[in-house]
């Protein structure tokens, strides 16, 4: 059956190889990119950059020119896994330890592509019986490529009655849009030294890895160990202001944190793109967590001035059948802001949000 209108059953995310450009073709074991596991949601766009002027004389504008390539937004939204599958794939971690992955560990700062596949048929899903159905997938199938995608944020959130969901966002140079045979496409990458893709090889996608890597090769993407809300295990120290306590048995009722990542583009005379996309250091990342109040505790915030303390957290993150652990710890939390609130009819919370430093 044609098809009329592209939904998400029609789709499947596949993550490239790092980093995104090569001169050769990435085919069989060469390719190392795999399927996205328990994608919830993706965009891509980009915004122009002008340059407009008028001059003495006219009402109008002069100059109304592009002056460079823009930069193109892709945002990939997922549910999360302790075996850290994705994770793996956009280089957050570099091993599996004893349950745990060293997270953020050695960040090498590599861009990647990413590929959107849609199959040609409206009643088609693309994953059935947890497997990818690229075999019927013929000569009118659609692939939107983005090619040297910069993580630009993590985030995750953790919050009762749930499922916890990761966030990310990056900054791109290219995306391509081309219809042809799965099995082959042009890498989207652009030679980010010379500012093109003269020479680029291709990439047969049908190689990509259905399995997780490392200690998790046997894990089906498409049935990926999930965690849940009641399993989480976290470990907090109550502040030295008072208030409510949260350290113990708390009434937690959501725990989340962000990395995002800033950069600064390169630019260079003689190209339109950037010829690199650094990340400045220390990272300012934040940590956001929300109670229900119990109870209050004596203290000061007068403290603070006199003699501020840092806080240490973690949160120990099993599947349901706790087969794959992996636990974030955060260690010189600084406290930021704290806020108690209470409405008619409803139990005072206690949000409290901290931040501290990558500096990798």
């Amino acid at each position: 059956m044609a098809r009329d209108i592209l939904k998400s059953n029609n789709s499947i995310v596949i993550a490239g190889q790092r980093p995104a450009f090569t001169t050769g073709d990435r085919t069989g074991s060469d390719m190392n990119g795999a399927y996205m596991s328990t994608v919830q949601s993706v965009s891509v766009g980009f915004s122009q950059q002008r340059q407009k002027s008028k001059q003495v004389g006219s009402k109008g504008l002069a100059v109304n020119n592009i002056t460079r390539m823009p930069d193109v937004d892709l945002n990939i939204n997922y549910y999360y896994s302790p075996a850290m599958l994705n994770e793996n794939m956009l280089g957050l971690i570099n091993d599996q330890i004893s349950g745990k992955s060293a997270f953020f560990s050695d960040y090498d700062n590599q861009d990647q592509n990413f590929y959107i596949v849609n199959h040609q048929n409206q009643e088609s899903d693309i994953i059935r019986d947890k497997v990818a159905v690229v075999n019927d997938l013929n000569s009118n199938t659609e692939i939107i490529s983005i090619g040297n995608a910069f993580l630009t944020n993590y985030s995750l959130g953790f919050s009762v009655g749930s499922q916890p969901i990761v966030s990310t966002s990056y900054k791109c140079s290219n995306v391509r849009m081309e219809k042809g045979n799965f099995d082959e496409c042009e890498n989207p990458a652009i030679n980010l030294q010379s500012g093109n893709n003269q020479g680029v090889g291709v990439v047969q996608l049908e190689n990509a890895d259905v399995s997780g890597f490392g200690d998790y090769t046997g894990i089906n993407r498409f049935d990926a160990p999930l965690c849940s809300p009641t399993e989480l295990t976290p470990v907090l120290q109550n502040l030295q202001i008072g208030g409510a306590p949260i350290a113990g048995s708390t009434h937690l009722q959501s725990f989340s944190f962000s990395i995002p990542i800033n950069r600064v583009d390169l630019f260079g005379l003689g190209s339109d793109y950037p010829y690199g996309r650094k990340v400045q250091y220390p990272i300012s990342s934040s940590v956001a967590v929300e109670f229900l109040v119990s109870g209050l505790e004596t203290g000061d915030i007068a403290d603070l001035i006199t003699n501020e303390s840092g806080y240490d957290f973690g949160i120990r993150i099993p599947d349901t059948g706790e087969d794959y652990v992996h636990t974030f710890s955060f260690s010189g939390l600084k406290l930021e802001s704290s806020n108690y609130t209470m409405n008619v009819n409803q139990q005072m919370t206690y949000s409290l949000s901290f931040s501290y430093e990558i500096t990798n």
